[in-house]
């Protein structure tokens, strides 16, 4: 017991210096912007933040998501196709051939999960201007951006449909649909334990840089509210998620942590 409480001691006083220098940087960076906004005042600044919102989400916005869809089918089918040439061609013997379609169909996902968020997003700034200010809706911004949005999105289904076929062709125990409600929670079950496990670090991974985003992220939320009128959303929208996050978290720890628990 007392070498387990040395151990504590001494990882405590390894990491402390190193986290009280993070919080002594973060108060400096939080008076020096302080100070400047005292001195210099921030109120043109905001106002040329919001102008550059305006324009963008008139001007810049929709043909973005324009871009989008028709750079999604462009940058993927290719991807898709070879990998699909790939496993037609596999001869059963190599496995370095399934392993390397496996990778290149998970960057196909990422890929398409890319183009979803950059559409999600886009599509938000495009209808954004007449709250921030902005002249009334053109032509493309009223008719053209929820075509260029759906067509994106349905682009996006297509894709990652083929790509779980596919992978289904390939390890033909997996189970799911695309367009099933339960998908995940299908796809998850017929994992195998290796596929299970990666799959659990990979959730770690995301769940620690979530956090740290959050963090960074209310920070500077924080900081725009006070100096720049950005008002309470953001940092709700930050907080909402950081929340989720870590009551999903906390809730699965404790459930899974119970005796008798089924951990996979």
């Amino acid at each position: 017991m007392r070498k387990a409480d040395d151990a504590i001691r001494q990882a405590n006083r390894k990491a402390l210096p190193k986290f009280l220098l993070i919080i002594f940087c973060a108060a400096l960076v939080g008076g020096v912007f302080g100070y400047c906004a005292a001195s210099f005042g921030l109120d043109g600044l905001a106002g040329i933040l919001e102008q550059v919102g305006a324009s963008f989400s008139l001007y810049v916005a929709p043909w973005l998501l324009l871009a989008c869809a028709i750079l999604q089918p462009l940058v993927c089918v290719p991807y898709y196709l070879r990998s699909k040439r790939q496993f037609a061609q596999w001869d059963g013997e190599d496995e370095a051939v399934p392993s390397r379609i496996d990778r290149d169909l998970s960057i196909l996902m990422w890929m398409v999960g890319m183009f979803c968020l950059a559409s999600m997003f886009l599509m938000g700034a495009s209808y954004a201007a007449p709250l921030m200010g902005g002249e009334a809706f053109h032509l493309v911004g009223l008719l053209g951006v929820p075509v260029f949005f759906i067509a994106s999105m349905m682009e996006a289904i297509l894709i990652q449909q083929r790509i779980v076929d596919l992978s289904k062709r390939m390890a033909p125990e997996k189970k799911g649909s695309i367009y099933d409600m339960q998908f995940q929670k299908k796809w998850f079950e017929s994992c195998d334990e290796a596929e299970k496990l990666i799959i659990g670090q990979c959730a770690y991974k995301a769940y620690s840089a979530v956090t740290k985003v959050c963090v960074t992220l209310w920070l500077i939320f924080s900081l725009s509210a006070l100096f720049l009128n950005t008002g309470l959303l953001p940092i709700l929208a930050i907080c909402l998620i950081w929340g989720v996050s870590q009551c999903v978290y906390s809730y699965w720890a404790v459930k899974l942590s119970a005796p008798g628990a089924n951990l996979l």
